[in-house]
């Protein structure tokens, strides 16, 4: 991909997409299933470091999938792509939204918005964990190990998620042995 086309990449798929980064992800995910210029292990591994990357899940997409293509550049004019949509969108249609809120039609797109967002939302997620989880058993261990140390044992999440990622480079140390 070049410059301009991750920037359109981006640019188009923000453009269009309601309901955060979760849902943008999403339909990144189905857009790379139509190019099948990354392979499936390295764009899983993609989602999770966007994932768990601080900030906006759908700037850290661009910036991985940025750099993945064309390095530094691409990786800028990837998130350039992602965050120029919904800030111009901002820009323009807030004064307006926020002064005919309440009427019915408004509120009815807005409904209608929060569905979609809801049904995509939970596809990504199914299809996600289905990845992580169908391979080899050790992949259900962490998580069942963060789920049951913060439900059952009520620690502190990050104490929990440091832990679990040292377990999981344990056992990448081991295995590779």
């Amino acid at each position: 991909m070049s410059l301009l086309e991750l920037f359109l990449f981006f640019f188009k798929i923000s453009s269009v997409t309601f309901g955060g980064g979760i849902v943008i992800l999403g339909i990144v995910q189905l857009e790379q299933e139509k190019r099948r210029d990354i392979d499936d292990e390295a764009f899983a591994d993609m989602v999770s470091l966007a994932a768990s990357a601080p900030g906006p899940i759908a700037v850290s997409i661009a910036w991985l999938m940025g750099r993945h293509y064309k390095g530094l550049a691409g990786s800028l004019a990837a998130v350039a792509g992602a965050v120029l949509p919904p800030f111009l969108i901002i820009l323009i249609l807030s004064p307006y939204i926020i002064k005919y809120s309440n009427a019915p039609a408004v509120r009815g797109f807005f409904a209608g918005v929060l569905a979609g967002t809801g049904a995509i939302i939970s596809v990504v997620i199914f299809d996600n964990v289905k990845g992580a989880l169908w391979g080899k058993w050790w992949n259900l261990v962490p998580y069942l190990f963060v789920v049951s140390m913060i439900g059952v044992f009520h620690l502190h999440p990050l104490l929990v998620m440091a832990a679990a990622i040292a377990l999981q480079y344990l056992h990448g140390r081991i295995c590779a042995e």
